[in-house]
């Protein structure tokens, strides 16, 4: 797995998502989607991208299972954060209240999993971490 393309792919499928929700609030003059614009830019589109350019930067184990966790929890918490977000402020007739709410919560818990691993892993592998002279 390659995961500097992985995070860098779903890092623009949410920077394409994130405008073209902009552009629709601004063309609507209405800003209903705000919180979801927002989430999916900075969550979606930066912090993927943030974290595909660390693993471009540094020279982390293709082996590290806490990698692949951390990728993968980015990658699902993401979609689970913004897509849980959207259920519940616009609840469609097709989704209950409660699995909206649990798919929200899930989705966040998933993402904040996430970022702790990337905490955990600068530690780890922090001698590989460097400044460049």
């Amino acid at each position: 797995m390659n995961r500097t393309k992985l995070l860098l792919r779903f890092s623009a499928i949410y920077s394409v998502i994130g405008v073209y929700i902009g552009s629709h609030m601004a063309g609507q003059g209405s800003y209903l989607f705000r919180p979801i614009h927002t989430h999916i830019l900075v969550v979606g589109w930066l912090s993927l991208f943030a974290f595909a350019a660390f693993y471009a930067i540094y020279a982390i184990p293709k082996q590290s299972k806490l990698a692949v966790f951390h990728v993968w929890s980015a990658i699902i918490g993401t979609f689970g954060l913004t897509a849980g977000m959207y259920t519940y402020y616009f609840k469609p007739e097709w989704v209950t209240e409660t699995f909206s709410l649990l798919f929200f919560i899930t989705g966040g818990s998933v993402l904040m999993l996430s970022f702790a691993a990337f905490a955990v892993m600068t530690f780890i592998f922090g001698q590989k971490i460097i400044d460049k002279e």
